[in-house]
């Protein structure tokens, strides 16, 4: 795996998430050591074509569940409101990770559509490298994205 190609996504990744966070849902993410804890919503999705690589997004519930109320400009939302706003988020991430990758490093990849699920996912094993940030929003709520290098032969199994 290109080192470069590692720094310029992990760099695209943390600036995505920020951005995009804090437009759909005006939530501001800063970088910090605490983990997720509690009820936690996970969200995949595998990168595939010139660049091989797992993105895993987990959030704290009341992140979430902010960031639904916010992009539904309702109170009250659903555990279903919150699975399909947290998928559709994630989308969004991952489309402006791709672009982004394909503008710095002219790599032109697709991803799988995003799974969401309560509680935690780990990635296969048979990765070259993983990165782990953290982030804490405006709120105290955690969150983490792990970023896995697929080994070219391998894909994440569902």
């Amino acid at each position: 795996m290109n080192l470069r190609i590692q720094e310029v996504f992990l760099l695209l990744i943390d600036q995505v998430l920020k951005d995009v966070t804090d437009q759909v849902g005006g939530i501001r993410l800063y970088r910090n050591d605490t983990l997720p804890s509690g009820e936690v919503c996970t969200m995949h999705a595998t990168f595939e074509g010139g660049y091989h690589a797992t993105l895993v997004l987990c959030a704290e519930l009341p992140l979430l569940t902010r960031l639904a109320q916010r992009m539904l400009q309702q109170e009250h939302v659903s555990a279903q409101d919150i699975e399909d706003l947290a998928k559709e988020y994630f989308n969004v991430i991952c489309g402006h990770i791709a672009v982004g990758l394909f503008r710095a490093e002219h790599i032109s990849s697709r991803f799988s559509v995003p799974h969401a699920s309560v509680g935690s996912y780990t990635p296969e094993k048979d990765t070259d490298a993983q990165s782990v940030l953290n982030y804490v929003s405006d709120q105290n709520e955690n969150a983490q994205i792990i970023h896995c290098v697929l080994n070219e032969s391998k894909s994440i199994k569902e």
